[in-house]
């Protein structure tokens, strides 16, 4: 009896021991589990962010304000830009050639005074193809590049010094060239933003020269065009012209030179008009 008591105890432990060995082989191994960890916290976060688009228009509008989002958006203004100078610089080259080749080209085929007439005509003709159709291609840069600087949102590169002489040249070579394809409407809302951008531009006595001129447009055509205007337009556009011709001259002249004299007494007579002339209605 006492063996079979012995032979139990000794087959229980055995059962004991295997069963305890197996249960210590299937637990986690605290340093294995360590490394396991520290290899997961170095593979990147879950959210992917990269991927992320904001659905939200008002986190897009956030995402818009950093520095980096700024920057690309101005290097793409900054390209379309100087797209637009090689078309225009292009054209320049292209005419100066064409001036410089009829001035080498001997004429023995023409008898006449009026040869010579058609000839320049011809020439005059081709040349103003010629930059009317750089410009019209310029503008088409130029547009998106004021589009895209639009875009830039960050305040502390808006105020940038190297921002703001960009943004002058560009409103410059937009106007000068729209001006030029006698696009003068357009102009307008450009020049009013050159003039508010700095207080060096607000002293730039071409933009009150252009605007001058824009408003003058402007008016022409609604005094041509009245069933499409009221009085009260046409009057806000005849204004703005003569406060743009009076700020011109007195940059150019001076508040105390006689052409500013002279420039107030024709405003006076601008504005006397247009009172009897709405008496007279």
């Amino acid at each position: 009896m006492k063996t079979r008591t012995a032979i139990m105890m000794v087959l229980i432990s055995a059962v004991f021991t295997i069963t305890t060995a197996t249960y210590a082989q299937n637990q986690p191994n605290p340093a294995q589990d360590d490394s396991m960890m520290k290899d997961f916290t170095l593979e990147e976060n879950g959210w992917r962010i990269t991927d992320f688009r904001p659905y939200v228009t008002a986190l897009r509008d956030l995402e818009k304000l950093n520095r980096q989002y700024s920057e690309n958006i101005l290097k793409l203004a900054i390209d379309e830009y100087s797209a637009a100078i090689d078309i225009l610089e292009d054209m320049d080259n292209e005419v100066a050639e064409i001036i410089q080749k009829n001035k080498e080209k001997i004429n023995l085929s023409e008898h006449w005074y009026w040869q010579e007439i058609d000839r320049k005509n011809a020439e005059y003709r081709l040349i103003s193809y010629k930059k009317r159709e750089a410009k019209l291609k310029a503008v088409t840069y130029l547009t998106k590049a004021i589009n895209d600087s639009d875009e830039v949102k960050n305040v502390e590169l808006r105020n940038e010094p190297k921002f703001l002489n960009f943004m002058s040249k560009m409103y410059q070579v937009y106007v000068a060239t729209q001006y030029d394809i006698q696009n003068f409407r357009p102009c307008i809302p450009i020049l009013e933003r050159y003039i508010n951008l700095s207080s060096d531009n607000r002293k730039d006595v071409w933009a009150y020269r252009y605007l001058a001129s824009c408003y003058g447009f402007i008016e022409k055509e609604m005094e041509r065009y009245k069933n499409y205007a009221t009085e009260d337009e046409l009057m806000k556009y005849r204004n703005k012209k003569n406060r743009s011709m009076l700020t011109a001259t007195e940059l150019t002249y001076g508040a105390d030179s006689p052409h500013y004299k002279k420039m107030q007494e024709i405003i006076q007579r601008d504005e006397r008009r247009s009172e009897r002339l709405n008496d007279f209605k």
